[in-house]
């Protein structure tokens, strides 16, 4: 495992330090960002790999997880955990917490499904 980190590194890691410098995430994007026709397709693919919420049309976030919320009245919505890079799966009490911080706050129980 460690091998094929430092090789998927050294593509990001061009000083050779093993840290990832933000100028050097730059370099890296904008020179894949060179191979792709289409900005708008960019945008898509940079929202769903680091899960950035937004965007609007063909260039949608879709990686970020849904969930069905039940709310304290009974109803059902079908919310985005915006941003959800590191949450886990299963871990329902960071997914709340998500939901709470974008204003979703009357939370009875959340239901996930693949």
């Amino acid at each position: 495992p460690k091998d094929a980190l430092k090789g998927f590194m050294a593509d990001w890691d061009t000083n050779g330090d093993e840290v990832v410098e933000f100028p050097e995430f730059l370099d890296y994007y904008e020179n894949i960002s060179a191979t792709i026709d289409n900005d708008r397709y960019f945008e898509l693919m940079m929202r769903n790999t680091w899960h950035i919420s937004g965007g609007e049309g063909a260039c949608a976030n879709t990686s970020c997880r849904r969930v069905l919320v039940t709310h304290n009245t009974g109803r059902q919505t079908v919310e985005e955990i915006k941003n959800d890079l590191g949450i886990g799966a299963k871990d329902l009490d960071k997914m709340k917490a998500n939901l709470v911080a974008q204003g979703i706050t009357d939370i009875a129980r959340i239901e996930l499904y693949a």
